[in-house]
């Protein structure tokens, strides 16, 4: 069955199934940057209560709104990474192109699943786009453990960024569609930040994947810039800033010590036989 399956890791690919994913990578990420940068400059005209992407943000604070500039210059980061990502499908090194192409039908369904969300967002269709985020965090963490291994020129830009934004934003758009302004809602949100919490420390010690930590902190970090300008006399911006310094020390620590050959008890590790071996070293878990 894995040979039907494209989601599934392989050794080598055909020659059309390459060009394939080299055509709906582009094409897809390009649709994104088009629709992005279209609908953070202008409203939708088919609908009566749209707004642009960031018009939207601000028109409905909730507890896990995020700063529109923190989160857009993370974008910016994220899509100019991905342009790396898919540079190496043009690789003539076999191996680099094999570990693009494996992840390549995930990156293309997060291209589709980001567009469609984002014509949902600033439709004000809230609970359509939560849908379409479910379905994305789904996808994405099904990536990140599929494909655990892969080298950090495919992990941030097609798994690990995207899986970060898409774990965020699913608290950001529910409280959204929720309508979550009261303070029985802001309550239940200073409960909520804790399952980012614990996902985020999962992924960050347990599978050692600092690469995701500090997506996720740059993340937190917008949130609590964002909720901090909104009410300072609250818990959420307070427990978002903790989460922000436990995610960033984290990924610090485990980050310093696969590049110079700990384990995460300070132990030293047989150093690796190669650079490909030590690039990939944080994220096979024998650090």
């Amino acid at each position: 069955m894995a040979n039907f399956n494209p989601f599934a890791r392989r050794e080598s690919h055909h020659r059309n199934t390459l060009i394939a994913y080299q055509v709906l990578s582009v094409l897809t990420w390009a649709l994104v940057l088009v629709a992005g940068i279209f609908y953070s400059l202008h409203r939708p005209d088919d609908v009566k209560h749209g707004h642009n992407i960031w018009k939207q943000a601000n028109k409905h604070p909730t507890p896990f709104s995020q700063n529109t500039t923190i989160t857009g210059i993370y974008w910016i980061i994220l899509l100019l990474s991905q342009v790396s990502y898919v540079w190496h499908f043009f690789s003539n090194n076999s191996t680099l192109v094999t570990s693009a192409a494996n992840v390549a039908p995930h990156f293309i369904l997060n291209n589709l699943l980001v567009f469609a969300f984002i014509m949902l967002w600033v439709r004000s269709y809230f609970w359509g786009a939560e849908v379409i985020l479910i379905v994305h965090v789904i996808s994405q963490s099904s990536a990140y453990w599929t494909h655990r291994g892969s080298p950090p020129f495919v992990h941030w830009p097609a798994i690990a960024g995207p899986y970060a934004w898409s774990l965020t934003a699913l608290f950001w758009n529910g409280a959204v569609a929720v309508h979550a302004h009261s303070l029985p809602a802001r309550i239940v949100a200073n409960v909520f930040i804790w399952v980012i919490f614990l996902i985020g420390f999962v992924h960050i010690f347990s599978a050692k994947d600092y690469i995701f930590g500090y997506s996720l902190s740059i993340l937190t970090l917008s949130l609590a810039v964002k909720q901090l300008a909104t009410k300072v006399i609250a818990f959420q911006w307070i427990f978002a800033f903790v989460i922000f310094a436990v995610f960033f020390v984290g990924s610090l620590y485990v980050s310093s010590a696969a590049y110079t050959g700990r384990d995460l008890w300070l132990k030293r590790v047989v150093a690796p036989d190669s650079t490909t071996d030590r690039e990939r070293e944080p994220l096979l878990n024998d650090a």
